[in-house]
């Protein structure tokens, strides 16, 4: 991944996207939503050492699979809602991009439920 490259790219996008706000406003918003479509595509393109470090380590620390598994669906939800939040604060929808967090959050919880359960087995198994 070469971040002088999506920085430029994201840049020029920027500035089609401000030029086009004046002519013609409904181009200058897919501009700007194809833009971050891109530039999260490009990022996505590089992610697999960081998948394969963080399986490393939820085995080295000796953790069930479930653990890093909530971890990294969690992050691919955070950056998701947050790519697509951001796409409708760009096209002024701010009152869906909230919603769209709120059901980011949720998306979370119902992932994390498993891990959840085990760690108070875990404790009720302390606790007894």
């Amino acid at each position: 991944m070469n971040i002088i490259v999506i920085a430029s790219s994201a840049l020029i996008a920027a500035v089609l996207s401000v030029v086009l706000k004046q002519y013609k406003p409904e181009y200058s918003m897919f501009i700007s939503i194809a833009a971050g479509v891109l530039i999260f595509l490009a990022v996505l393109t590089v992610i697999d050492p960081i998948l394969d470090f963080i399986g490393e380590l939820t085995d080295k620390a000796g953790l069930d699979g479930i653990y890093g598994e909530v971890l990294i669906k969690s992050l691919a939800i955070c950056y998701i809602t947050q790519l697509a939040c951001d796409c409708c604060k760009d096209a002024g929808e701010s009152a869906i991009a909230g919603k769209l967090q709120i059901a980011g959050k949720i998306a979370i919880l119902l992932i994390a439920l498993p891990m959840f359960r085990s760690l108070t087995e875990i404790v009720t198994g302390l606790i007894v």
